[in-house]
């Protein structure tokens, strides 16, 4: 389930501090500074979304992959040693059902994962997921809500679950999670695998299920909608280990009903009439909103062609 192509851009990684050896030296060329469109190559993301997009839709018990190596590992690693320390910003969840702590503050998670959070809430890796998803108009949250950094401490766990549908503050219904794990040298047998399931009972024959490793520089990518999840096991790393990894979360706006027969273009008040303005203006006026939606879907399934 690994990635065959690898999407970190050569040209990211940390800038050397003042005190860095040849960091500003003569005859010698300082690495360039880290910023979200250098974190990962947007030509790797649409070939990766090329190859692998019919994989992940068809994939069972709902649509998801597996990506390996995506990013530079000394970029993860920097994040990894810039986890915020334990704070009232940290939210955590100790209850029957999971065992878990999430701070989604970037402004606490130190500049390298500030930097990769807003990467992956970047229109180059927001359009990449809709090429691989399939789902057009994806949202990112800038507010990472119940998202961010997830930890789970020794004897944690999270029980099967569907997540929440809708960030009520943005009025948006949920699609799409990302989770990149941050977990070097992580055994199979301390737990942590992430589960996916299908609805029907666990002890149905029929039952679905699949385990994904939460391996460093792993990303896994899944439709949320009606998908059970979880990782039940508790942890049984040692102390001082934790299952860590960075999350997203991406949404749609609701559709509105006829919202492309009210839309409407710049119009300049003092300005000469334009008449190709004109003649789109009494389109909208007078064409049903439907026709509108009908060419839009074909228009977006001949971009989706392979030409």
């Amino acid at each position: 389930m690994s990635s065959p192509l690898a999407a970190s851009n050569p040209n990211s990684c940390l800038s050397p501090s003042p005190t860095s050896p040849g960091a500003g030296a003569a005859g010698t060329q300082a690495a360039p500074i880290l910023v979200p469109s250098q974190v990962l190559d947007p030509g790797a993301l649409h070939e990766i979304a090329a190859v692998r997009s019919t994989e992940y839709r068809a994939a069972k018990p709902f649509p998801h992959i597996v990506l390996d190596g995506l990013f530079a590992a000394a970029l993860l690693d920097q994040a990894i040693a810039e986890l915020p320390a334990a704070s009232e910003r940290w939210t955590t969840y100790n209850t029957v059902n999971e065992s878990k702590q999430v701070c989604s503050d970037a402004g606490l998670f130190g500049p390298t994962a500030e930097i990769i959070v807003h990467a992956l809430n970047s229109a180059p890796f927001v359009r990449f997921l809709e090429e691989l998803t399939g789902i057009a108009g994806l949202i990112p949250d800038p507010h990472l809500h119940a998202a961010g950094y997830m930890k789970v401490s020794p004897g944690g766990f999270l029980g099967l679950h569907y997540d929440f549908a809708t960030q009520r503050e943005l009025k948006l219904d949920r699609r799409i999670n990302v989770l990149l794990y941050l977990n070097r040298d992580w055994p199979a047998e301390w737990g942590g695998q992430l589960e996916l399931h299908s609805s029907d009972p666990v002890t149905d024959p029929k039952h679905q299920e699949v385990a994904i490793e939460p391996l460093f520089n792993r990303v896994a990518i899944f439709n949320t909608p009606n998908a059970l999840h979880g990782h039940r096991r508790p942890l049984t790393c040692p102390k001082g280990r934790a299952r860590l990894c960075l999350s997203w979360y991406y949404y749609t706006a609701p559709p509105v009903p006829g919202w492309a027969a009210r839309s409407k273009a710049v119009e300049f008040k003092a300005g000469r009439m334009d008449p190709a303005r004109l003649a789109i203006k009494a389109a909208n006026l007078l064409t049903p909103p439907i026709l509108f939606d009908l060419a839009k879907a074909v228009m977006d399934r001949l971009k989706r062609k392979p030409r």
